[in-house]
């Protein structure tokens, strides 16, 4: 792999690119400069000699795509943090809702002698299986779709890559929101009491 903007170009000469375009002059020029020369001397000394131009050094093009590299990081952790709450309150909710409608069954297995515990884990296990579940759908379909994109716009650019590191944090991640979403609803089934779970309808 080499440079891509030569990678993704092609050669001409300067005055055909000229005769093709109906423009005149260039937009950007490239100075390659020796390993013991001070860029940035060079780039003020060109400044000052030629007025219309402006000049970035390799090192502040690398400080510019570091910072770019920053605000898409912060933006990466700001929606994650939003899709982590979003989920959470998903699961709250299904749990919730699942804890309601098996009310009954949940006074009947304590009725028989199930200890408060036990529907406790009972509970969590289920939220940490749909979580997990859950994790395998979103990382398949996280594969999937970026590489239909790719195909259908025709992007040849540049290839995907995929890093266990990642899986291993969104399935980290996708346990954490299941334990945190499904502790109240299963803390709320433990709590139940046989009698008053048995007259429910």
């Amino acid at each position: 792999m080499g440079n891509p903007f030569v990678d993704s170009g092609v050669f001409v000469p300067l005055d055909s690119l000229q005769d093709i375009t109906g423009k005149e002059g260039v937009s950007r020029v490239l100075v390659k400069t020796g390993e013991d020369v001070n860029d940035t001397a060079i780039s003020d000394k060109i400044e000052e000699d030629y007025e219309d131009f402006s000049t970035l050094t390799s090192e502040e093009i690398s400080s510019i795509a570091d910072d770019v590299l920053g605000i898409l990081d912060t933006a990466t952790l700001a929606v994650s943090g939003l899709a982590i709450i979003v989920g959470a309150i998903g699961i709250i909710n299904t749990m919730v809702m699942a804890v309601y409608e098996r009310t009954k069954e949940i006074g009947v297995l304590k009725s028989v002698g199930w200890r408060s515990r036990k529907i406790l884990t009972m509970i969590l296990g289920e939220t940490l299986v749909l979580t997990t579940l859950s994790g395998i759908i979103g990382s398949i379909f996280g594969i999937l779709i970026p590489e239909v994109g790719l195909r259908l716009f025709e992007v040849t650019d540049f290839a995907l890559g995929y890093s266990p590191k990642t899986f291993i944090l969104a399935f980290g991640i996708t346990i954490i929101v299941g334990i945190i979403g499904g502790t109240y609803p299963a803390y709320k089934a433990s709590k139940l009491a046989p009698t008053e779970a048995l007259r429910y309808e």
